[in-house]
């Protein structure tokens, strides 16, 4: 893929200083290279083959640029550690070698200015030398020829562990200091591009930067140099031969969209190249996915129905927040759909007002299938570590045949080892009824079409369970908690949730959509005690 017309759309480009967010493998190292490559002025004639008959080589103003500035290019993809003091030591080994690598270009430099990165590189610096690394360096450079490029690559992979990890404080003193040096206020700087996949808050991170301008998955610039475009793969298929797979790669790697632009994941798709059109969760496997199953077992009632919504392929509404505040992610559905919205397990179908505006707001959904497993594993985790994913067979099971019995045996147990896994209290059945109802989402979504709070009949009930074969059950199930007012005991309860099935005839969707065979169910809640009434 030629994806070289970055390099002219940056030089058109007024902002000194870029940060591009992109999700992971959407090839922000490869278009960081390709401007350390083109750019850099050590081997500058033998790089410029590199370019020759690629698309900016049929641009002569722009080529007259090539091979004309010092470069300085690092990456923090692997500064992470389970505590400050590791990634500490990671930070400064990675300076002091950057360090190191520019001693050879800087023998012309007077002493005094070189004094300062001589120190870093023989590793006796402090903390205020390695975080002025950035300043000198570009300082050095400036006195004695052009003003640098400066490109950094996964800016926030220490911070995401920090925050993980329980760090954060100490992450986010060092890099503020270090990014405030090296570019507030900084003549000697030409331009810098930083990568990541969050945009941190700037009041976190990016303190004073006035001079900093950011290019987010909601952003329509950059937008097609990052993941493959529609007729790039449709290219990229027919050489080779796999043309008749086209609407399953749509379907498994499309659907993102960065500004106006769709975009196909790039890693799957090339993978997909690779095994020759074997169809696999390929980005699935790469690093990250563990945190997000982390959050999203940590969600709250509300999260847990945003979530209901978005695997049964409906969309979301919530605040568009270009800003992460990693503190703030699991306090709002808001801060967590924006965080995965930006780091690519959901995409924006539309944007409601200009992306920096106050009350912009977002439509979200999953993007296609390969994200869609991920949210299905991410739920699978869950009851996998409650100890209940034992339990889903048989209950499976149950309802195919309508035995009730076993189904009100299975619905016990599963209340008893999951509601003290979804809420920590055991008071809120609530929170329990959703994960429940993400589960079976996940794991019987082979067998029926799962929905929750549909429109059916006279009103919403909780849970309906269409069956894709005619032999099995379609299931109604209605939710109530105990209420001392309304209810005597659980039982009645219960027989309120039935009643309210059969008034609302909540079923006619199910008959509608052929159920031969339909199972009414209402369950009343009182803390961990249940009661089941079938019809």
């Amino acid at each position: 893929m030629d994806k070289t017309e970055l390099i002219e759309e940056f030089l058109t480009d007024s902002a000194k200083i870029l940060l591009i967010t992109r999700p992971r493998r959407f090839g922000k190292t490869l278009n960081l290279s390709t401007l350390k490559y083109f750019f850099d002025q050590e081997n500058a004639q033998e790089n410029r083959k590199l370019f020759k008959g690629l698309k900016v080589s049929e641009n002569e103003k722009v080529m007259a640029l090539q091979g004309t500035r010092p470069v300085i290019h690092l990456s923090f993809k692997d500064c992470k550690a389970n505590d400050w003091l590791k990634t500490e030591d990671m930070l400064y080994d990675l300076l002091q070698r950057m360090s190191l690598e520019h001693l050879s270009a800087l023998i012309k430099v007077e002493h005094k200015l070189l004094q300062p990165i001589l120190i870093v590189s023989q590793n006796q610096g402090n903390f205020a030398d390695f975080c002025n690394l950035l300043f000198n360096l570009t300082r050095a450079y400036a006195s004695i020829g052009p003003g640098p490029l400066i490109l950094i690559d996964e800016y926030d992979v220490p911070l995401q562990s920090a925050w993980a990890e329980g760090y954060w404080d100490e992450a986010i003193t060092f890099f503020r200091n270090f990014f405030s040096a090296g570019f507030k206020d900084n003549p000697n700087v030409w331009r810098a591009v930083i990568t990541g996949c969050l945009r941190v808050a700037r009041e976190s991170m990016f303190t004073g930067m006035n001079n900093l301008e950011a290019a987010s998955v909601s952003s329509k610039g950059y937008a097609r140099h990052f993941g493959f475009t529609v007729p790039e793969v449709k290219q990229l298929i027919q050489d080779y031969n796999l043309s008749a797979i086209d609407t399953q790669i749509e379907a498994w790697y499309n659907g993102y969209l960065f500004g106006e632009t769709t975009l196909y994941n790039p890693w799957s798709s090339l993978n997909l190249l690779k095994n020759q059109g074997e169809f696999r969760n390929y980005w699935i496997n790469t690093s990250g996915n563990d945190l997000v199953k982390e959050i999203l077992s940590r969600t709250g009632a509300q999260a847990k129905r945003d979530l209901e919504d978005l695997m049964t392929g409906q969309s979301i509404t919530v605040p568009l927040q270009e800003h992460v505040v990693f503190q703030e992610i699991e306090n709002s559905p808001a801060n967590l759909w924006n965080f995965f919205y930006f780091t690519g397990y959901l995409k924006a179908v539309k944007i409601d007002g200009p992306s920096e505006a106050v009350k912009t707001r977002v439509q979200l959904k999953i993007p296609n299938l390969e994200i869609h497993h991920i949210f299905e594993d991410s739920v699978q985790l869950w009851f996998q570590k409650s100890e209940s994913s034992a339990l889903l067979p048989n209950l499976k099971n149950s309802l195919m045949s309508g035995n009730v019995t076993e189904i009100c045996k299975a619905l016990r147990k599963l209340c008893d080892t999951s509601l003290s896994y979804f809420d920590a209290s055991g008071n809120e059945p609530e929170k329990f009824y959703h994960g429940l109802v993400l589960g079976l989402m996940s794991y019987y979504s082979d067998t029926w079409h799962i929905r929750s709070n549909r429109e059916s009949g006279l009103g919403r009930c909780d849970l309906l369970m269409t069956p894709k074969n005619p032999d099995h059950y379609g299931i109604v199930m209605e939710f109530k908690t105990m209420d001392s007012y309304e209810d005597s005991d659980l039982v009645a309860c219960a027989k309120n949730a039935l009643a309210q099935i059969e008034n609302r005839q909540y079923e006619q969707e199910l008959k509608s959509q052929g159920a031969a065979k339909i199972l009414k169910m209402g369950i009343g809640f009182l803390g961990k005690k249940i009661e089941i009434l079938a019809g």
